[in-house]
């Protein structure tokens, strides 16, 4: 969906205060807490004891391998879980749950604000540790559910009222943090993984979802691949009276587009998403996107990963020369990638969206112990019209239809949509043209699917990706940007191709993008690869 309107800060009206001088942090903490976690909440399910909880959470261990806590509040009705990967302050200290300074309200929480401090200035708030997770409890108890739309960052929450008996679930404008949720009567279940609550409800697997996992690599947004249990959509808020709130709006920029601008924004973005006390490397291939980010960045170390036969190794190794950087690759054999793909499978216990996971995976867990953040280039290609084909045809094209234009989409033949996937793109498409269509398409359908990916195959190896390219600064910048601006009849990225010629990026800007491909015989058609990858998954799975 396109979603309602950022209400301002003196139009949304706050439902939950908390101004009593006798409030006092529960957790005294005097260093950050980054928070790439799992998380697990459990309101008014009678059937679903503490214990079967607490082994749901640990089934999730991966999320969060370095501490794991729970809070059991009003006589065993509501559950709070959390599992912590620790970046910063490793003490027990800064585990959650974490309760707010007055006592009323909880939070667990799986992301990074990056501008948690400014917003503690820009609010007035008091808080005795330098935790994000510390900051939106506290301006929730202060100011209120608005305060979401303050949040600039990667993020899934739930906040409890023990007060009002009340909840609301948050998820970060763009999803890059996961969020699902099982709603019977007045009772629900909240968590990162989708399998964990369908193991927990006895979900069945979806046919529909697994239906269109094999034509667009993914579900409809708002299902997952479980009857029962639907994703939180990206920049929603809901709440546990069954109402809800689109705190991010996809709206144009009023400004003229002026290139410096750009330039700072990312530069902005990229010292933002650096803050850490641990070691922080990135990802390298030969292409732009990865190549800039890695500029702009101060780290030390890049990482690239290949197949023994189709690799970017040498682009990335000109690339990491020219910058001063050093690089280590990660070299797979087909059989490899495909042991991953079944170990992956395995772990999430739903399919895997696209067959590059099984090359993340194995490049994070090459990273180092301490080095715990790794930057990538995801956003480029949905920010600039990096898919060049498909946008350069949508300058001209008329609407096609919606499984014509899935098909052009999709790997998988001439499957037809289902009826939800279907009604879905019909209101994406509504009065758009068939350019604007494509550019929200894969801003809200494409763009997720590939967060969900980084998420997952670098959660899986305890590592934390962060994506400088997904900020709401330089979506709103660029949003509905007349599309001569990024493409032409040449190059795609056109913004960035300035930037990377100012950085003197020439082999990436040279280079054919290829990425991390998991492609094993770049002779066969791609659909190939799509049916034997999507073929070893469901053995994995034994659906």
């Amino acid at each position: 969906m396109r979603g309602g309107c950022t209400p301002t800060m003196a139009q949304a009206a706050p439902p939950n205060r908390c101004w009593h001088s006798c409030c006092r942090a529960r957790n005294d903490n005097n260093q950050a807490a980054l928070n790439m976690c799992g998380l697990l909440f459990s309101y008014r399910q009678p059937q679903l004891t503490q214990q079967l909880l607490a082994a749901s959470l640990q089934q999730m261990h991966w999320r969060g391998p370095d501490a794991e806590q729970h809070s059991l509040l009003q006589q065993g009705q509501v559950f709070l879980g959390h599992r912590r990967l620790s970046i910063l302050d490793p003490q027990a200290r800064s585990n959650q749950p974490m309760r707010s300074r007055c006592g009323r309200f909880y939070i667990v929480f799986n992301g990074e604000i990056y501008n948690h401090m400014a917003l503690r200035q820009q609010l007035g708030l008091q808080c005795q540790t330098l935790s994000d997770t510390e900051t939106i409890v506290e301006a929730y108890a202060q100011h209120g559910e608005r305060i979401v739309a303050q949040l600039d960052g990667m993020f899934a929450l739930v906040i409890y009222d023990l007060q009002r008996d009340a909840w609301v679930c948050a998820r970060d404008a763009f999803g890059i943090k996961p969020l699902f949720i099982h709603q019977h009567g007045v009772g629900a279940l909240i968590g990162s993984e989708a399998a964990v609550l369908a193991e927990l409800i006895g979900a069945a697997p979806d046919p529909d979802s697994l239906h269109e996992w094999q034509m667009v690599r993914r579900p409809t947004p708002g299902y997952s691949y479980f009857q029962g249990v639907r994703e939180v959509p990206p920049g929603t808020l809901l709440r546990s009276d069954g109402s809800q709130w689109h705190h991010f709006c996809w709206e144009p920029s009023g400004e003229p587009y002026v290139q410096e601008h750009f330039e700072q924004l990312l530069r902005e973005s990229v010292a933002a998403h650096e803050l850490s006390d641990v070691a922080n490397v990135a990802l390298l291939s030969g292409g732009l996107d990865s190549a800039v980010i890695a500029a702009l960045s101060n780290v030390r170390r890049c990482y690239s990963v290949g197949l023994q036969s189709n690799n970017e190794f040498t682009g990335a190794a000109e690339t990491a020369q020219l910058l001063g950087r050093q690089l280590q690759t990660v070299t797979l054999t087909p059989a490899q990638l495909q042991d991953n793909w079944r170990q992956l499978t395995r772990l999430r216990r739903e399919p895997l969206g696209v067959p590059n996971e099984g090359l993340i995976y194995p490049v994070c867990q090459a990273m180092q112990a301490d080095e715990k953040v790794v930057l990538t280039g995801e956003g480029a290609d949905e920010l600039l019209f990096g898919y060049d084909g498909i946008f350069r045809w949508s300058l001209d094209a008329d609407w096609p239809g919606v499984s014509a234009f899935l098909n052009r989409y999709g790997y998988a033949g001439q499957l037809q949509p289902t009826p939800r996937l279907n009604d879905y793109v019909l209101e994406l498409k509504s009065d758009n043209s068939t350019q604007a269509f494509v550019e929200d398409f894969f801003y809200q359908f494409h763009l997720p699917g590939l967060l969900r990916r980084m998420d997952f195959a670098s959660m899986a190896a305890s590592k934390e990706a962060r994506v400088p390219f997904v900020s709401k600064s330089l979506v709103r910048y660029m949003y509905r940007r007349p599309a001569e601006l990024k493409i032409d009849a040449q190059h795609s990225k056109i913004p960035l191709r300035i930037m990377g010629q100012k950085l003197g990026l020439q082999g990436a800007l040279q280079r054919k993008k290829i990425g991390f491909s998991a492609q094993t015989d770049i002779s066969r058609p791609r659909q190939d690869d799509y049916r034997q990858f999507q073929r070893i998954v469901m053995e994995a799975l034994g659906w």
